[in-house]
């Protein structure tokens, strides 16, 4: 068995993401690829997609980055942008610690990264990193894998949970609110619970901290 995971992760107003801040209340970015240019290893260009509006998108010139729309297809725009490499982003973070980003997805609030990573001591330390950078991170999924019979699923115990946090976060599922780009806004779901925001934020907080301490303490 391998003993890698599937680690999906979420940041909260990425500092130095260069592609986030084109996302809009129309427009979510849906991929990101990057590569060196001629120019140097200085220097890298990043493809981003966005989707979801009606089009064409309009994109903001960056201090230090180029942007240039350079196709188009099913209402999806590419735009490939260049910029100077080593600025810290959340991508380049993780591949630093030795992890490809397999998926990106972003929209006016955040960003969700997807990659495989070996071990939890080495998840510990990219959340760490980012975080220490000012970054706020939540762990949205974590899959183990499972070729090998000697793997055993980890039982996530929703009696931790009380009455009024698994309504919270039900109705967050059921409205959207998990999905990326969100269907329904913290204010959306607080509405629907009549609660005020900053009571289903703290319901919400505490029945994810819940659930994360069994399933990492369970690793």
């Amino acid at each position: 068995m391998s003993g890698r995971m599937l680690a999906e992760v979420e940041v909260f107003g990425p500092r130095s993401c260069q592609v986030q801040p084109h996302a809009d209340d129309e427009w979510s970015v849906s991929e990101v690829s990057r590569s060196a240019t001629s120019g140097g290893p200085d220097r890298v260009v990043e493809e981003f997609t966005l989707k979801g509006g009606d089009g064409p998108p309009s994109v903001r010139q960056r201090d230090g980055s180029n942007v240039e729309h350079v196709f188009a297809y099913d209402q999806r725009h590419v735009f490939q942008l260049s910029r100077a490499a080593g600025q810290g982003c959340v991508c380049e973070r993780i591949e630093a610690a030795g992890c490809v980003v397999q998926e990106f997805s972003a929209d006016t609030e955040s960003i969700v990264v997807t990659f495989l990573v070996d071990d939890m001591p080495t998840l510990r330390e990219i959340v760490a990193d980012l975080k220490s950078e000012g970054e706020t991170v939540k762990l949205r999924r974590l899959l183990e894998d499972t070729s090998s019979e000697a793997d055993r699923p980890v039982v996530l115990d929703r009696a931790k949970l009380t009455s009024r946090q698994r309504e919270v976060l039900g109705q967050a599922h059921e409205m959207g609110y998990f999905e990326h780009p969100r269907e329904a806004t913290a204010g959306d779901v607080a509405d629907a619970l009549d609660i005020s925001t900053s009571t289903f934020t703290e319901h919400l907080a505490a029945a994810q901290r819940k659930l994360l301490d069994d399933l990492l303490e369970t690793r």
